[in-house]
């Protein structure tokens, strides 16, 4: 979960303005064309301890105020950058329908990522408060995005075997055991039904994967469809990304809209979208990699939430995924 305001640590003890001053003025010009920055203001708009932080920057120069994201990492940010940088260089750029943030830099002696501010509105919002045909409209764009991603985006990154996330449930499952009740026999049979699902599936070819891909990091600006925090990218089954925007999607209806199914027909263009734009062949190992966000689900909602009735249906979703 996380931190109140009250746990942030003070801003100066994440980032130094007058450092940052320092290190934009060594940027060359092709990274930092702006000019000598004369005054930084930050604020804090996400705060993950120990893993990241994440600033709005607001950048002084002569006449000229320019707004950044900045994404102070603990690990990774090098390689966080290094994947943007390929992926804008890949065609997801600022000029591309399917995008990502400009990165603008990597200061490695303050683990900081800078990138461009997107303006725009969230995927969330539609998803959440729009309408039917907004809600077609952005479930299209999203899926147009992805299917992008998984035949153009460069083939780097860490591998994601299935081996690996079955390692990875198993670990959740246990979490869930050890409250005991109802539940923890649950999600012993959904893992079960994990391990049996995954032996009589095919060895995919492994794609370019975003790791997190939802409607929480998703932002349509006009045209563009902007897609951000890649700190998750590598290699691996493309069902694995479709699932999980289909699961946070469920989620969605559950929580803002009284029901899992309330998004089904957002859920449904998703999926035709996606096969349309040229999306790799998913259908087959599509229940397991939801079941698996099931699971996961089911774990984050009771450990870090408390929320009991909602990890119930999702165990019990992912039971009826996997029957």
């Amino acid at each position: 979960m996380a931190a109140s305001r009250e746990e942030e640590p003070p801003l100066s003890g994440i980032l130094d303005p007058v450092e940052l001053i320092n290190q934009i003025r060594q940027l060359p010009p092709s990274e930092w064309p702006h000019g000598v920055p004369q005054e930084v203001q930050a604020k804090v708009l996400r705060w993950r301890p120990p893993t990241r932080c994440t600033f709005e920057i607001r950048i002084l120069t002569e006449g000229q105020s320019h707004q950044l994201i900045g994404k102070v990492y603990a690990a990774l940010g090098e390689g966080v950058y290094a994947v943007m940088e390929e992926l804008w260089r890949a065609g997801f750029n600022r000029d591309a329908e399917n995008s990502i943030p400009q990165p603008i830099a990597y200061l490695p002696s303050m683990r900081l990522l800078l990138q461009e501010k997107v303006e725009g509105l969230e995927a969330k919002e539609v998803f959440q408060h729009g309408d039917q045909p907004s809600r077609i409209a952005a479930a299209e764009r999203c899926a147009r995005w992805l299917a992008r991603l998984h035949e153009f985006g460069p083939r780097s990154g860490p591998p994601m075997p299935i081996e690996k996330v079955l390692r990875h449930t198993e670990r959740r499952w246990r979490v869930i055991a050890e409250l005991g009740g109802d539940m923890a026999a649950k999600s012993e049979r959904l893992f079960r039904r994990l391990e049996a699902a995954a032996r009589n599936l095919e060895t995919p070819t492994s794609r370019p994967s975003h790791g997190d891909f939802g409607i929480h990091n998703i932002i349509f600006e006009g045209k563009r469809t902007v897609v951000f925090d890649l700190g998750g990218y590598g290699l691996a089954d493309p069902a694995r990304d479709v699932a999980r925007f289909i699961v946070k999607l469920e989620r969605t209806g559950l929580e803002f809209l009284g029901s899992i199914r309330a998004l089904d027909r957002a859920v449904e263009t998703f999926i035709e979208t996606y096969v349309a734009s040229g999306g790799a062949p998913v259908a087959e190992r599509l229940p397991f990699y939801k079941a698996h966000c099931y699971l996961k689900s089911a774990k984050m909602d009771l450990t870090a939430r408390g929320l009991h009735e909602r990890a119930e249906v999702m165990l019990d979703e992912g039971l009826r995924t996997l029957e």
